[in-house]
């Protein structure tokens, strides 16, 4: 994994089932940013710490969420430096997070459309244009700090990782468990 410094400061808030899932991203992209912060929890209401961060007038935060009044980020990023919120688990899951707490409803929402399909072919995506955390960040981070291939090494970990999945797969042929 390259270790990848950012202006951005980058906050994942992963839901609790996500955290164990081995071919989870949110936690390979923790590892690849050295400033980043991941905290696992539904219901973030009165948590200090994150409080805290979005209380940072130097880095205000914005959540990476889609939906109705969301920004393109690639087509609109911000002319500052900010913290950006990650909500990492399913699209269900997400969800729920997004929903339940109302400090992340009242932040600036940035969305984006993918360049192309999600490479994540281990995990099935509701949607086309759905990738998965490191790939969303990939190309986030390109657009808000103007270095796109920079970016790019956060998806060599896990583009080894889905060709090493693929391949144990193929060479399986009992049921899934």
């Amino acid at each position: 994994m390259t270790r990848i410094e950012t202006r951005t400061r980058v906050v994942f808030l992963q839901h609790p089932r996500e955290a164990g899932v081995a071919i989870g991203t949110a936690r390979m992209a923790h590892l690849c940013l050295p400033r980043s912060e991941l905290f696992v929890g539904v219901d973030w209401q009165g948590a200090r710490a994150l409080e805290r961060i979005f209380a940072d007038p130097e880095r205000p935060p914005a959540v990476l969420y889609p939906g109705e009044g969301a920004i393109d980020v690639m087509a609109h990023p911000p002319a500052h430096p900010i913290t950006l919120v990650v909500i990492d688990g399913t699209w269900a899951q997400a969800r729920k997070i997004a929903s339940l707490n109302p400090a992340l409803r009242a932040l600036p929402r940035y969305a984006f459309v993918p360049p192309r399909p999600s490479a994540y072919r281990i995990r099935a995506e509701p949607d086309e244009r759905y990738v998965s955390t490191i790939e969303a960040l990939s190309y986030v981070l390109g657009a808000l700090e103007g270095d796109p291939a920079r970016f790019g090494a956060l998806l060599r970990p896990f583009e080894a990782m889905v060709e090493a999945q693929v391949g144990f797969a193929s060479t399986v042929r009992a049921p899934r468990r």
